[in-house]
Formats: C-alpha cells, sequence, structure tokens
C-alpha cells in the first residue's frame, strides 16, 4: 500500500500499550486489531509497537512534506510541499484518515487529535487544522485556522481565506464562514449563511487542479 517519492519523510512514531512488554504480546495484540490500525502499525524485533504513514500508490506526498505516526493516506489525495501531517500528541492508536481525492496544500498543518479528513476535502495552503474531525467535502480555505476540543466541520461547509472556527464548535453541514471570520461559539456557528454560488465553482476548480497534481507529479517523480 505505501508508496512515496521519498521515505524520509513518512516518518515512524513509537507508540506504548499497557500491558505490553513482549513480542509475543505485541503480535497477540496487533492481530485484535482493526484494519486500520494494522494498516500503519508493526513490531519491531524487541517487541516494539511502531505506527508508519500508509499512503495509497495512487496517491502523491512531496518529498518536502512530513508525515508522522499512523496517517493513512487514501486514493487520488495530494500532500503538496512543506505540509505537516503529525498524529503525535495523544494516545495514537486509531489512525489519521485523509479520505480519497482530498489535498492538504503546501505548508499547511493537520495534527494533534484529528482523526478524518473526509473525501474531497481542500487543506489550502498554509492552514491548520489542529484537532478537528473534517467531513467530507469542506473546503478550509488559504490560512483557515480550524481548532480542536470537539470541533466538527459539517459536510460540504466552506471555510474562506484567514477565518477561524474555534474549540468543541460543530459547524452545520453546507455554512459559509466569510474571510476573517472567527466562530467563537456555538450560537455563532448555528446562524452561520449557506455558500455563495461562485464558491462552488471555485471549489470544483480548485479539486481538479490538485487532482491533476497527482497523475503529473507521479510521472515527473519517475523520470
Amino acid at each position: 500500500m505505501t508508496e512515496t517519492t521519498n521515505l524520509h519523510n513518512l516518518r515512524p512514531l513509537v507508540v506504548d500499550v499497557p500491558g505490553i512488554t513482549t513480542r509475543d504480546s505485541a503480535l497477540r495484540w496487533l492481530e485484535q486489531q482493526n484494519k486500520a490500525i494494522q494498516a500503519v502499525t508493526s513490531v519491531a524485533k524487541d517487541g516494539t509497537l511502531v505506527q508508519t504513514p500508509a499512503v495509497s500508490k495512487d496517491a502523491y506526498v512531496d518529498p518536502t512534506a512530513q508525515l508522522i505516526g499512523g496517517v493513512i493516506v487514501e486514493r487520488g489525495c495530494y500532500i503538496g510541499p512543506c505540509a505537516v501531517i503529525r498524529l503525535d500528541e495523544i494516545d495514537p492508536m486509531a489512525p489519521l484518515v485523509i479520505e480519497e481525492d482530498s489535498n492538504v496544500q503546501d505548508g499547511a498543518l493537520v495534527h494533534s487529535t484529528t482523526r478524518r479528513i473526509g473525501s474531497r476535502v481542500i487543506v489550502a495552503h498554509q492552514a491548520i487544522v489542529h484537532g478537528a474531525d473534517v467531513d467530507s467535502d469542506v473546503t478550509i480555505y488559504i490560512q483557515a485556522v480550524v481548532d480542536g476540543g470537539g470541533t466538527v466541520i459539517g459536510k460540504g461547509s466552506f471555510l474562506h481565506q484567514g477565518s477561524y472556527v474555534g474549540k468543541n464548535i460543530q459547524v452545520p453541514d453546507n455554512r459559509y464562514v466569510a474571510p476573517g471570520v472567527k466562530v467563537l461559539t456555538q450560537a455563532e456557528a448555528d446562524t452561520l449563511p449557506p455558500i455563495p454560488a461562485p464558491l462552488n465553482q471555485l471549489r470544483a476548480t480548485v479539486l481538479e487542479h490538485n487532482r491533476s497534481h497527482v497523475t503529473r507529479h507521479k510521472r515527473s517523480a519517475a523520470h
């Protein structure tokens, strides 16, 4: 499953499980876990459990990006230059899954307690997802910030440039956060407007552009 342009940018992370003291006990524990955990977890000769990113052969990770720990990147995803995707701040057994056809662009950061970036999500240049879960078809545009602590961005929502969504906020589906706007309470999230129609075309263009990056950069890396 794993393929990338530079194995040095897929960084393993040692994980500790209470009661696991030998290689045999580590192997037995791993056999009992779900397929997602098994996809990113291995057992070293000394019995240490190690989680390493798993990247679909049909995705592309730029050599300057950094993926740390149990990160799964599904088919069609594009991870751009200097992006950082880290799963090293909490109990890391359950992986962080970046679902099909999503992109994490140049200089963007995804880490802390984030467990899911849904399908066809755009995390644009220098955007930050700091512990939130993101449903499918969401756009987190340039330099937008999503904080953690239980925050969920609902399906199809659009967070425009420089916007901010705070901790423990549930953004409903298909809502719009305008440039520079800060959403600090649930009441503010519940009254967010729908997405302006012209942004649907912008989103479609950005998605298509990044899908083409996957094919073009994989072809370029082969030469």
